[in-house]
């Protein structure tokens, strides 16, 4: 596989390796503001509400989503590669080109000449490779590191190239690249200040299109355009991003212009928003909305019968119609029907309240008392799933202690930190693009990143077979072979496919979409209208 400008290729692999589904009724997905940054539209500022205001802005040790960081973060030190989502293909950025071996466990990735860190530093690829082992490292405890191991070796050839052996084949490796794991850090400059510090003033170590101004966590990061970016003019002057707590208000924010792009998760805002003719760039999330059971062994949980009542017990329509009006994508299924190429036709846990009665009394009879601890942020559109959820699994004989006063950062602990938890709502959060490392690192029983203590030797199988698929048609029935061991043995009682949309105004142009929401700002401009 080679990946070079510009990316044009018939291979179903790449288009469902890349592929993005951005369902919904937004319309046109591109902006209203057509176009790209040129010289004559320099100028003006633009200010993004997001989901979760990031805890450090370095890419090691920093969840790559859109929602808490992800753009903010590539705005700084950009990516090796980049997903569009636009064209669903995988593109070199700031490599020249990335290609492979004919099994796809080897990759050389050639760098552009002539590019530079904020401090005027070149990057080369001995960069790349210390970039990529703090990654690797034992001190990072995120989810990256599981992915940067999928790297056995990596070889300086020349200061441009470096070559990637794998721990074997693996046809979507670009997608590594074109997360957290491709934004390359100085390492000089990680080395100068320590990690800590770094997190909280990387200015000058990135090669993105902006350099960090200001950085207040918790409420807001500013920044300000390079005038040497190697890509080319970045036109819009400043950036402001900001957290508001609920969708509701951040919508709010967007209609009196105090924001000019809101990421959006909660179904009825983003249906609002559309309704009044805002623009709409939206990623599809399968698993996206759901209440996950923890399995380790000390949870009323780790009895599979148990979690076989909680997702008997969970009806999908009725949690849309109490909680999101009808506007959510419901399903109990893994890959929800309209996601393309994935969808295999198997079906997941039905509603079945009597079935659900049966196998509580069973768990019941064995000792259990009856009792189960369900968390949830305290975010208002949450508060309703945990109450519609806790009606229902009340309905089948179990007896719900809820908590729901917590934000979502204090939740995001004790599930990812602590895992002191029964029953969580919960998003795992799963794209077509990079999709074997965004389950494989929930739901392998090897990986450090595994938060529902799930253990299935069938579906590590499985995982295996996902990674090194290389055929749409193999893709789609490893997925159905999931969908059918989910069935048997669940971790997730999930109600709703999901949608996040970067929803925008029109006086903003020329943004791209890239993997899981995150916004690209080099190419983007401002209107003035």
């Amino acid at each position: 596989m080679r990946l070079r400008k510009p990316v044009v290729t018939a291979s179903a692999l790449v288009m469902l390796l890349s592929a993005a589904a951005c369902g919904g009724s937004g319309g046109d997905e591109a902006t209203a503001a057509t176009g790209t940054c040129t010289t004559e539209r320099i100028g003006g500022s633009v200010t993004q509400g997001t989901l979760l205001s990031p805890r450090g802005l370095d890419p090691v040790g920093q969840p790559g989503a859109a929602g808490s960081g992800g753009t903010e973060v590539q705005a700084l030190f950009d990516t090796l590669i980049t997903y569009n989502a636009e064209t669903q293909a995988y593109e070199p950025q700031v490599a020249q080109s990335l290609d492979s071996n004919a099994d796809h466990s080897v990759w050389t990735m050639k760098l552009r000449d002539g590019v530079t860190f904020g401090n005027g530093d070149a990057l080369t690829a001995d960069d790349v490779k210390r970039s990529i082992e703090r990654h690797q490292s034992p001190s990072n405890t995120q989810v990256s590191r599981g992915e940067a191991l999928t790297i056995a070796s990596m070889d300086v050839v020349d200061p441009l190239t470096i070559r990637f052996t794998l721990d074997g084949p693996y046809p979507s490796f670009p997608h590594v690249l074109a997360t957290d794991i491709g934004m390359v850090t100085n390492p000089r400059i990680v080395d100068a200040m320590g990690p800590d510090q770094f997190a909280l003033n990387p200015r000058g170590a990135g090669v993105g299109p902006y350099e960090l101004v200001r950085y207040t966590p918790g409420e807001e990061i500013v920044m300000a355009a390079k005038n040497d970016y190697w890509g080319g003019p970045v036109c819009i002057g400043t950036l402001r991003f900001i957290s508001i707590s609920g969708a509701d208000a951040t919508l709010d924010a967007l209609r009196t212009g105090e924001l000019d792009i809101a990421l959006l998760r909660e179904p009825p805002a983003i249906d609002e928003a559309r309704a009044e003719g805002f623009e709409s760039l939206p990623t599809l999330y399968n698993y996206g909305e759901g209440i996950v059971m923890n399995s380790a062994s000390n949870r009323p949980t780790a009895d599979v019968r148990l979690r076989k009542a909680i997702t008997a017990a969970i009806d999908p329509e009725a949690i849309n119609n109490r909680v999101f009006n009808g506007t959510a994508l419901a399903t109990s299924a893994l890959i929800q029907e309209a996601t393309p190429g994935l969808y295999s036709g198997e079906k997941g846990p039905a509603y079945d309240p009597d079935s659900a009665r049966r196998l509580v009394d069973e768990v019941k009879s064995s000792g259990w008392n009856g009792s189960i601890r369900l968390l949830a942020d305290n975010s208002p559109i949450r508060v309703n799933e945990a109450i519609a959820v806790k009606a229902l699994l009340e309905n089948v004989g179990i007896t719900v202690e809820l908590t729901n006063d917590m934000s979502l950062a204090e939740v995001l602990g004790r599930v990812a930190s602590d895992r002191d938890y029964d029953l969580v709502i919960w998003g795992p959060n799963y794209t077509n693009e990079g999709l074997w490392a965004l389950m494989n690192r929930q739901l392998n029983s090897q990986s450090k990143s595994n938060y529902y203590g799930y253990a299935d030797n069938r579906m590590d199988a499985a995982l295996a077979d996902l990674r090194a698929a290389d055929t749409v048609d193999k893709q789609q029935k490893i997925v159905g072979r999931m969908q059918a061991i989910l069935n048997d043995s669940p971790v997730i009682a999930n109600f709703a496919a999901y949608e996040e949309d970067n929803i925008h105004s029109n006086r903003v142009g020329g943004l791209l979409l890239t993997r899981g929401s995150v916004l690209r700002y080099d190419k983007a401009f401002v209107t003035g209208s």
